[in-house]
């Protein structure tokens, strides 16, 4: 027997003992099974991460890829971009309006990026009034499906945090087949936070800054569901040093979240963290 089935099978027996006396004493019968207390007990987390490494050498940047010309109104440093076959660009930048709210914008280019043929709202529930000072949104082109997945922080009337919405004909965007989803909230918080964002077949993972903490520490958000329903969270950088910065990627079910991190004492530099888990 496995431990971990002893382990249930041990504590089970303990709960319904506890349980059958209580309810006797106030008259009731009851009958619990074993097997009742079992997944309790001896529940498998869905993600198996293992420990965090510190590579030599830093990470491949995938969305600050060489442009030729940015689109029009891109506010500065916002842009994003995502490679989808030969001169065929995905792209995702922050559009500022008069109020200085901001609208997600998305766009094609089918010759490497010196113009955009398409250029349409993702998202337009935006409330703030940051102008274009907020992170820049994260975009992946997965090739094998035609879907373009976009991840971004955003100050909407339900409240501010982290969205997830997504084309699923992104060669027609914003039309057809290939409007955009309603936007997903991943986690709600009020600290404007970078994200990152990779998917493969119907499995998304969206890797953020946690919106909420009081020292920076990176989460990871994953959708078997192509991102309709994020079920599974986790905190993957440490507690010890804030973590900036993510970056992720999918390759069968190991998922590989890194990020940057440096002590509080340290103004610039620091060192590139790295974390792996199997994703049952």
């Amino acid at each position: 027997m496995k431990r971990c089935d002893a382990v249930a099978q041990g504590l089970a027996r303990v709960l319904t003992q506890v349980l059958t006396q209580v309810l006797t004493r106030v008259g009731l019968a009851v009958a619990v099974g074993v097997a009742v207390w079992m997944p309790i007990a001896c529940s498998t987390p869905p993600v198996d991460w293992g420990e965090i490494v510190y590579p030599s050498n830093p990470p491949v940047e995938q969305f600050r890829l060489m442009i030729e010309h940015e689109p029009a109104g891109a506010c500065p440093e916002s842009f994003r971009a995502a490679l989808a076959g030969p001169n065929i660009y995905y792209g995702a930048w922050w559009h500022v309006r008069p109020d200085s709210s901001a609208v997600l914008m998305a766009g094609r280019s089918i010759d490497g990026g010196r113009t955009w043929i398409t250029a349409v709202p993702a998202d337009t529930t935006d409330r703030s009034r940051r102008g274009c000072d907020r992170p820049a949104p994260a975009i992946f082109a997965d090739t094998a499906s035609g879907y373009v997945d976009f991840a971004y922080f955003l100050e909407a009337n339900e409240g501010p945090g982290i969205f997830f919405t997504h084309t699923m004909d992104a060669p027609h965007m914003g039309q057809g087949q290939g409007v955009f989803h309603s936007p997903v909230a991943i986690v709600y918080g009020e600290h404007p936070s970078r994200v990152a964002v990779a998917a493969r077949d119907n499995d998304v993972a969206v890797a953020y800054e946690d919106p909420n903490a009081e020292r920076p520490l990176i989460g990871v958000a994953l959708s078997r569901t192509m991102g309709h329903i994020f079920k599974t969270r986790s905190d993957v950088s440490s507690t010890d040093l804030p973590a900036v910065d993510p970056r992720v990627t999918l390759s069968g079910d190991t998922v590989t979240v890194q990020w940057s991190e440096r002590p509080d004492s340290v103004k610039v530099g620091g060192r590139f963290a790295l974390r792996r888990g199997k994703w049952r």
